[in-house]
């Protein structure tokens, strides 16, 4: 059966304003880079070139990225395009050209109406901001943003505590920070760091971000629904997004750009000393996220 046309699917042109039409704020190692990867290849999605901004948490960290991206596609766009091809990537345009360029130029203070004209050539394609960090913003942040775009609509992904550490844990062993993966000590420090801290607590960040929307523009969603069903997910998010679930892009909703990163189980001793540390967080998360977080803390023993 042939796939619904992105024109019947238009109805009438969409004046979309100014700023992006919704951000995912996490959770990191939750799944963001999926979603990205979907959403970057749908035909009603115009995303920025690079995931992740962090305009709103670490101003000016990503410019050295946007100065790779934009010096290979301004030099041959169509080559560097050939090489985002091979790897699934979109490719890029004049207007993301202009965006990169803009973005550079963003002061290292943050300044809301220059971050809300990055978007300004997204036309009436749905525009968003992938940067799992603005899961720790503090209160009065989130106020600023969605004082800006009060019509902004935002995506969390939960992932059980234990495991999302575990997966940023992984990530350091693969860097060769912690030498050694049954290091329970350097896991215990590790999980003490303040940016650790803010990642781990989906309670916190969940609470913060739907206390400041309208309960239709926050949408909660959960890394096991991603392992168990992908294509109902990805139809959950794009209709809470306002997109079509029937049309998609050349990503396959199965693919994960991540697979080939090497990965280490838990120990026994590790498993408990983990699960330990995120108990309040566990009991937290079942307590106001519910869904699948009703199950997390069982899973432990707690």
């Amino acid at each position: 059966m042939a796939q619904p046309s992105l024109k019947a699917h238009r109805k009438k042109k969409v004046d979309r304003g100014l700023g992006p039409d919704f951000m995912c704020v996490g959770a990191q190692k939750a799944g963001t880079q999926w979603l990205y990867d979907q959403v970057a290849m749908h035909p009603e999605f115009w995303m920025p070139p690079l995931k992740e901004l962090h305009y709103f948490d670490l101003p000016g960290t990503r410019a050295k990225k946007a100065e790779r991206i934009y010096g290979g596609a301004s030099r041959n766009l169509a080559k560097y395009n050939a090489k985002r091809a091979k790897i699934l990537r979109r490719p890029l345009e004049e207007r993301d050209l202009v965006f990169l360029r803009d973005f550079m130029a963003l002061p290292k203070r943050i300044d809301v109406e220059r971050y809300a004209r990055l978007f300004d050539r997204k036309g009436d394609a749905i525009a968003g901001d992938v940067t799992p960090g603005y899961s720790g913003l503090e209160p009065k942040v989130i106020a600023t943003i969605v004082a800006r775009f009060p019509a902004l609509k935002v995506v969390y992904i939960a992932r059980n505590p234990v495991d999302r550490f575990w997966s940023a844990f992984n990530m350091r062993l693969r860097r060769g920070d912690i030498p050694d993966r049954t290091d329970v000590a350097a896991a215990r420090a590790f999980a003490k760091l303040a940016g650790v801290k803010r990642r781990s607590s989906p309670s916190t960040a969940v609470c913060r971000w739907r206390n400041a929307l309208p309960e239709d523009q926050f949408g909660l969603f959960f890394f096991d629904d991603l392992l168990e069903d992908p294509l109902e997910l990805r139809r959950r998010i794009l209709s809470f997004l306002g997109a079509s679930p029937e049309l998609a892009g050349p990503v396959d909703v199965g693919f994960n750009r991540k697979q080939a990163q090497t990965k280490v189980d838990m120990s026994d001793d590790m498993r408990g000393a983990v699960a330990a540390i995120f108990a309040a967080e566990l009991r937290a998360c079942a307590e106001q996220l519910g869904g699948p977080a009703r199950g997390w803390a069982a899973a432990y023993g707690l």
